[in-house]
């Protein structure tokens, strides 16, 4: 027997707690080893500085199931003592729950105050029960509980018992369709947030490099919607982070990824080319965020671009990069290698520009690394606009004189084969038909 005890509720304990003392610092800075995501168990259900509550819960129930046995050994079972001790243990640890808020999502802290909030008012009636079955309290149970038999304590406890479970079930429900229905990103393939794991050097998933004559309300917007869609995505930002100017390329380093912001002017700035040759050196992946808006600092891409050839000249980068080759590699980098991110501010068209982002920094993340395939199907949120098709068939009638219309009706067109119609039996190849205004409008006549 005392083999086993120690084996198990000393040892095992003894054990996991080494782990976490071990594996601490990579899980405050999320970033992932082999030892932290062999132990992954352990501590991603909480936040990062609660990656110890596990072991916490572990002793609490080690205590509740097994320990507190050991309480009046003799004839503990008939006295009141054990149950005392469990109701107080119970209600600290509640209070602690509350207190701490040790988990990442909100349904697992409510279920887990639910829980001990259950377990708590089960030994307080066990009291109650106690008190009127026994023979020592036999004068007892009217007068303290009010109860004259123990038929009627136990019938009591098990109907309060059983409308708490009740409620709790349908608190539970109701918060449970609240947590889905939150606006945050979800993964098609899976229905779930995504992991949110960084490589063991970097502390942040991204760096977003801006100008600030045009970019800085854009970006500072971005990081902030992107916290409220992923809200443990972290992003480098200069207002948040930046502390000493000169270390500009370390602080590129610490990220994962290296988000650009492409505006007016950014290719002129000293500071932005010192960031982007510091991510060409570290073989960062780029993310390019067009702002097209020409009233918000935008321009097009022909635009910017000509700016990149024309700044971007620096001899080895500053020192950064020595084998730096000439404005062709940063264009091939920036504006080639991935078609730029189109950055929209109205509504649902920036959820969309929110999810391209985040997708992108997921892709470049060690944990979907090894598995591409659950990001191919997407993102999703709660609450977006769904896709919309035709009915039945469309016309779409165009001006010769309105430049870019036709590609656009043609956009429209291609668009509508792959859509969720709301009449299935239309036929998708022939939704759409393009016809020139002046020509239709002639033929009614």
């Amino acid at each position: 027997f005392w083999a086993f005890f120690v084996l198990w509720p000393v040892l095992v304990p003894l054990v996991l707690l080494g782990l976490l003392l071990w594996i601490r610092r990579d899980v405050r800075a999320l970033r992932v080893t082999r030892l932290s995501r062999a132990c992954r168990f352990l501590w991603r259900d909480y936040n990062a500085s609660c990656h110890y509550w596990e072991l916490a819960d572990l002793y609490r129930k080690l205590f509740l199931a097994s320990l507190v046995l050991f309480i009046q050994t003799d004839d503990g079972s008939s006295k009141l003592l054990r149950l005392i001790v469990a109701s107080v243990v119970s209600a600290l640890f509640l209070t602690a729950l509350a207190l701490v808020k040790p988990f990442k999502r909100f349904d697992d802290f409510y279920l887990a105050c639910t829980a001990n909030l259950l377990l708590t008012c089960c030994f307080v009636l066990g009291t109650v029960v106690q008190i009127c079955e026994s023979a020592a309290y036999e004068d007892m149970c009217d007068t303290l509980v009010g109860f004259e038999s123990a038929f009627g304590a136990s019938a009591f406890v098990i109907v309060l018992t059983v409308a708490m479970i009740a409620l709790s079930l349908v608190l539970f429900v109701f918060k449970a369709i609240s947590a889905l229905r939150a606006p945050t990103i979800r993964l098609l393939s899976t229905g779930r947030a995504p992991v949110m794991d960084m490589s063991k050097k970097c502390h942040f998933h991204g760096f977003i490099s801006h100008i600030w004559s045009t970019g800085q309300d854009q970006t500072h917007t971005i990081v902030r919607q992107m916290k409220l869609v992923m809200p443990d995505v972290r992003i480098w930002l200069d207002v948040d982070c930046l502390e000493n100017l000169g270390a500009l390329e370390e602080s590129v380093g610490d990220a994962t990824t290296f988000l650009v912001f492409l505006s007016v002017g950014y290719f002129k700035s000293r500071n932005c080319r010192r960031e982007l040759y510091a991510g060409l050196a570290l073989d960062r992946p780029f993310i390019p965020i067009h702002e097209a808006d020409v009233e918000k600092g935008g321009a097009a891409l022909e635009e910017l671009e000509a700016e990149c050839v024309e700044h971007c000249v620096d001899d080895a980068g500053f020192g950064t990069y020595p084998s730096y080759s000439g404005p062709a590699e940063m264009v091939a980098r920036i504006f080639k290698k991935e078609d730029p991110i189109l950055w929209v501010r109205v509504n649902a068209f920036q959820l969309e520009s929110l999810k391209s982002i985040a997708l992108r920094m997921l892709r470049h993340s060690p944990y979907y690394m090894r598995s591409p395939n659950i990001l191919t199907a997407g993102a999703m949120v709660p609450g977006e606009v769904p896709p919309y098709a035709f009915v039945g068939p469309v016309t779409i009638l165009v001006c010769r004189d309105n430049d870019g219309a036709w590609s656009v009706a043609e956009e429209v067109q291609e668009a509508a084969k792959t859509g969720r119609a709301l009449a299935p039996k239309v036929a998708k190849d022939g939704v759409v038909a393009i016809r020139e205004a002046d020509d239709a409008l002639e033929n009614r006549v």
